[in-house]
């Protein structure tokens, strides 16, 4: 058994993948796109051994996400402000990074095609 989630987004699957490639790691698996179209039916990618779906839905069935963070586990500080820093450019910074009474260092963003995130070192 495996276990995966699947994100909706709004016509911007390829560019979050491919700016989650870039900026967290990740490595892209799998891209396929709608016949003579920009738009993905179904693609993932592999985030430090973490397995993300996602699709392109029509944009009058598109919702952002909500009711969930992507919670990524690192391990370092230096990871933690680098990922936020990516993460929150023309997003939405909801806690910056600090420490708190379980971790050296955590932070919550918003990316800009609307994943909630925390990002989590673990010491």
């Amino acid at each position: 058994m495996s276990l995966s989630f699947h994100i909706d987004f709004n016509g911007q699957c390829e560019e979050a993948f491919s700016f989650y490639a870039e900026h967290l790691g990740g490595k892209i698996g799998t891209m396929l796109h709608v016949k003579d179209s920009e738009k993905i039916v179904h693609a993932n990618i592999c985030i430090d051994g973490v397995e993300i779906a996602g699709a392109d839905v029509d944009s009058s069935r598109y919702e952002k996400p909500k009711g969930f963070y992507v919670l990524l586990g690192v391990d370092s500080e230096e990871k933690v402000w680098s990922y936020f820093n990516a993460l929150q450019h023309d997003g939405h910074v909801v806690l910056a990074p600090q420490k708190t009474f379980w971790s050296p260092c955590y932070a919550i963003a918003i990316d800009r095609f609307g994943v909630p995130w925390k990002l989590n070192y673990v010491a």
